[in-house]
């Protein structure tokens, strides 16, 4: 739920606590405005929570017919998911791109040579710590540059 409707929630709900209080049981006005307070901040509390628990009700993805579509699938999900996520391309892909090249140079990233077969831009977003995913078509051309080494 948005900021605008909790907060209008919370004022329905408080207005219907200090009304039931000031007409049905007598209450002063001073003390049915205090015992609304908590009755509306809860309210606030519990339309902004709201949100948190929505069930994902969006079709389960189509079973995937072979191993490689499977793992093309996971490997897209895991790209899309790293994209908006900074942190996650960080600790997550970032690590596993720099050891395949480590493996396709067979030397450390760091080097002056390293440096030198992978290009500017690919060097950078192996080794960068504030490197972030480019997009996807550049993301492939650099993968295709990776591959061919």
């Amino acid at each position: 739920m948005t900021l605008k409707r909790s907060v209008g929630f919370a004022v329905v709900v408080a207005v219907a606590v200090v009304a039931t209080a000031r007409y049905a049981m007598t209450v002063p006005l001073l003390w049915a405005l205090l015992i609304a307070l908590p009755a509306a901040v809860l309210t606030l509390a519990g339309c902004l929570l709201a949100g948190t628990f929505d069930a994902d009700w969006t079709a389960a993805p189509d079973p995937p017919s072979a191993t490689v579509t499977l793992h093309a699938t996971f490997l897209t999900e895991r790209l899309e998911r790293s994209a908006i996520d900074q942190y996650r391309f960080a600790s997550r892909v970032q690590p596993r791109l720099r050891r395949v090249a480590q493996s396709v140079l067979g030397q450390d990233l760091d080097t002056p040579h390293a440096r030198e077969r992978l290009g500017t831009e690919l060097h950078r977003l192996l080794t960068a710590t504030d490197a972030q995913l480019p997009p996807p078509k550049t993301f492939a051309v650099l993968m295709r540059r990776l591959e061919e080494l």
